[in-house]
């Protein structure tokens, strides 16, 4: 994740001349292709779980959209920690999320009060992670427990604050592109990237990539593949 935003050039090309701060070495297991899948979700993954919410083992987390591109990752990433993980998804997407290690919730079926309930005894979450922004991020303010911790990667709509606050609980946006576009905390993560390379070699963390194969020649189908919303994993562009 090294440019392609905010007139930083992009990486559609075969060499790239990048800020050595923001790389790391990739993981040895992991394909070029599954590699280059990972900087941008597992840094938004670890800034929301670990730099935001200080997630610690045996806690209850609920991440919103666990089959996501973001969620699949932090999934991962919190199940390394060592946490007990929640994950809601489509019904197509629970046997993906259960896969994962994570227990599965159809938000379809199941309203806000109703997984509280069955997987917190009422209590709520200790973290949950909001991956969808909007309606979900209202939600997570309904499903967070007292003292709780509350992050999103989509927080950019207007929401009320009572429900958390009548909690005590805490919230946190995170926004993975400011390292790049203001050149504070590059460093960071470079160090963020290395702590994927260590669980990927751990085989704890490996991203889903969807099937098809893009290359130069057909860069704008990816792109609108990414629009059109039917990309089922991350959308990896071939450049030689």
């Amino acid at each position: 994740m090294t440019g392609g935003v905010g007139g930083v050039p992009g990486s559609l090309a075969q060499y790239a001349a990048v800020d050595a701060a923001l790389l790391a070495r990739k993981p040895a297991n992991l394909s070029m292709r599954d590699a280059a899948a990972l900087p941008l979700i597992f840094i938004t993954a670890w800034e929301g779980l670990v730099d935001r919410a200080r997630t610690q083992a045996g806690q209850n987390v609920l991440v919103h959209g666990g089959a996501g591109g973001i969620g699949h990752v932090a999934v991962q990433l919190a199940r390394s920690i060592g946490a007990n993980v929640f994950a809601t998804g489509s019904a197509r997407s629970l046997p993906f999320i259960e896969q994962l290690g994570a227990t599965p919730i159809d938000y379809d079926k199941h309203s806000v009060e109703q997984y509280v309930a069955a997987h917190t005894g009422g209590r709520g979450f200790d973290v949950v992670y909001d991956t969808v922004g909007g309606a979900t991020l209202d939600s997570s303010f309904n499903a967070v427990r007292r003292f709780g911790h509350v992050v999103s990667a989509l927080g950019w709509g207007t929401h009320a604050l009572a429900p958390l606050s009548f909690r005590a609980g805490t919230y946190s946006g995170v926004f993975t592109l400011l390292p790049l576009l203001t050149g504070e905390g590059r460093a960071h993560h470079g160090e963020i990237m290395a702590e994927a390379t260590r669980l990927a070699e751990a085989g704890k963390l490996r991203p889903r990539l969807d099937p098809r194969r893009f290359t130069l020649s057909n860069v704008a189908e990816a792109h609108a593949a990414i629009e059109d919303r039917s990309a089922q994993g991350k959308i990896v562009v071939d450049v030689e």
